[in-house]
């Protein structure tokens, strides 16, 4: 079947009137190539994205110490040349490139990653990507623990009194001096040095990502300063929130400034935000595509026949009803331009370990046999090939399957219907009496839809239980998810990076994208051991023993397949490459007329 075929089942009037609304003619002609995405921009503060389609933007128009090679994922050279490495592995000495320049000419110097640096560990500007840096480098936990420890004590006094006055000038007056002791600083105005707490073999990924970005001086402009501290006063870091915005020129500022091979030249609020080239990036002129368009499609239907009549060049997903349709013409060959790979990500399911309550109803998941009990319950082979069916693989595990080299992973629970029945009987739900009804979270979508609906049945036909599904928009839902207002939610996660550690650190404690609430001792001891582990098999073994820990015992996620992204590149376009990683930097794209 053809794709106007299966698309002709939608109203052809409808789609062409949502296809007209979200045309992205602004009178400045059409952009040398044109992406598309589901929902607008959340932020674009390096230190607090965590939605890709975010990454994907700041991606182009900034440039990290390293980048992610188009093809393979791998880190190399970015805006420095690849680091000298002590031999013990604990020191890294980054020389920023001759010819990097910022948007505006000037140069981009070591100061402005100790600038970008020092924000993803600030309280007030800090995101959930902290742990990057406290994880890893010297000093960083105990500045980040001492200044959180601060504002705390700042907010326990009442402003402008006298306790608070002295409290506020003795932490002042410390800021830089305990900041000295993190070990990430300007050796040079283009030498930048890194010291680590231990070896980390995937350091220059984690380089790579959007939290460790240079941040322009101009940015100081609009820092909210109290008391010519620095710091409001509360402790906090904090700018203005516009500060991300290309035209915004509050008290001088300049709009937004940045290093990459594109700048933001315009962004309307859901509906468009077009990049260009930065005119002082090295070897500008090389770069085939001058402009590029984001263009917000919130209905799928219309970005696909957008790009069916070559208005749009790339669509990063094709999240539609008919999916496993596309899937299908991608796999046999019909639809060359279609891809389907899988990708370095997992669909998961959280539970609520943390909260006895939620929203005044009695949470069972606190209790991990509950937990294990709805794992068990539910068939995840039916749901990858019958539910959803665009070729993802079941799986049991969080971190995915024969991604890492070197990792044996554990073996996941399967499918135990009577195992599950026996558990919650044994926590004092026999048949399901007494659960009440089960909340389940998710952010509205057609595949997030069918899987919640379909395991809301298993449930209901496994256990007796009750599942009310509660869809809501995407902010919304990652403000409810933040706050654990679930008892079940949707989630899932594409890997910032290549190694177990960015699955598993989602469930220890403190860590920001730990939505389940997750806390285990022993779990927690077991990644602690392994990151000072310098024998890599050993390593490895102790990430396994971890993840069996949560996959077997203590249950914070539901894992249910290895995802798969259907994509679409025009067949005029060049220089990007389907991978796992989903990595797509532009700078590399040429189109044909």
């Amino acid at each position: 079947m053809s794709l106007f075929r299966t698309l002709m089942v939608l109203s052809c009037m409808t789609l062409a009137l949502i296809a007209a609304a979200y045309s992205i003619g602004d009178g400045d002609g059409r952009a040398d190539f044109t992406y598309v995405n589901s929902a607008g921009i959340g932020t674009l503060d390096p230190a607090s994205i965590t939605w890709k389609q975010d990454i994907r933007v700041a991606s182009n128009i900034w440039e990290g110490l390293t980048i992610l090679d188009p093809r393979t994922g791998a880190p190399i050279a970015g805006a420095a040349e690849l680091p000298e490495i002590s031999a013990d592995g604990l020191t890294y000495t980054f020389s920023i490139r001759l010819d990097a320049r910022w948007s505006n000419g000037d140069a981009v110097t070591a100061g402005d990653f100790v600038r970008g640096w020092r924000r993803a560990i600030e309280p007030g500007s800090a995101g959930d990507y902290a742990f990057f840096l406290t994880d890893h480098v010297v000093g960083a936990r105990a500045y980040y623990e001492w200044r959180t420890a601060a504002v705390a004590d700042l907010s326990s006094s009442q402003t402008g009194s006298d306790a608070w006055r002295a409290r506020f000038s003795r932490h002042a007056a410390l800021l830089d001096e305990r900041f000295a002791g993190v070990g990430f600083r300007a050796v040079a105005s283009r030498t930048f040095e890194v010291r680590l707490v231990a070896p980390c073999s995937y350091f220059l990924d984690l380089c790579a990502f959007v939290a460790l970005l240079p941040i322009h001086e101009s940015i100081e402009d609009l820092r909210i300063d109290c008391e010519g501290s620095g710091i409001t006063a509360e402790g906090l870091v904090v700018y203005d929130p516009q500060w991300t915005k290309p035209d915004y020129d509050e008290s001088g500022y300049p709009g937004l400034i940045t290093n990459g091979p594109y700048l933001l030249d315009a962004w309307a609020f859901q509906r468009r935000l077009r990049m260009r080239v930065n005119p002082y990036f090295r070897r500008s002129d090389s770069l085939s595509c001058r402009t590029i368009d984001m263009a917000v499609y919130g209905d799928l239907n219309a970005a696909i026949l957008a790009y069916e009549a070559g208005d749009v060049d790339f669509l990063p997903e094709m999240d539609v009803s008919y999916g496993h349709e596309l899937a299908g013409l991608a796999m046999s060959g019909a639809r060359p331009d279609f891809y389907n790979p899988a990708v370095f990500a997992t669909y998961f399911y959280l539970f609520n370990c943390a909260d006895a309550t939620v929203e005044g109803r009695r949470n069972p998941f606190v209790d991990a046999r509950v937990r294990k009990a709805f794992v068990l319950a539910l068939d995840r082979r039916l749901i990858a090939e019958r539910v959803v069916g665009r070729g993802e693989r079941p799986s049991g595990n969080v971190v995915p399957l024969g991604c890492i080299a070197g990792y044996d992973s554990p073996r996941g629970l399967e499918y135990d219907p009577d195992e599950a029945r026996r558990l919650l009987a044994d926590a004092g739900y026999p048949g399901g009496e007494g659960l009440g009804e089960i909340d389940l979270l998710y952010n509205t979508g057609f595949i997030h839809e069918r899987v919640c609906t379909a395991m809301a049945e298993m449930w209901k036909r496994e256990l007796g239980v009750a599942v009310v599904l509660r869809g809501k928009e995407a902010k919304t839902f990652s403000e409810d998810r933040k706050q654990r207002r679930f008892m079940i939610a949707r989630a899932g996660w594409y890997g910032d990076y290549g190694d177990p550690t960015t699955f598993l650190d989602l469930f220890a404690t403190g860590n920001g994208n730990n939505d389940s609430g997750h806390s285990d001792a022993k779990y927690d001891d077991l990644l602690r051991e392994a990151a000072q582990e310098t024998n890599i098999a050993t390593r490895l073994s102790l990430l396994a023993a971890a993840e069996s820990r949560i996959i077997r015992e203590t249950l914070p996620a539901l894992p249910l397949y290895q995802a798969t992204q259907m994509l679409a590149i025009n067949p005029r376009v060049s220089g990007l490459y389907p991978n796992a990683r989903l990595v797509f930097p532009f700078r590399y794209v040429t189109t044909k007329p």
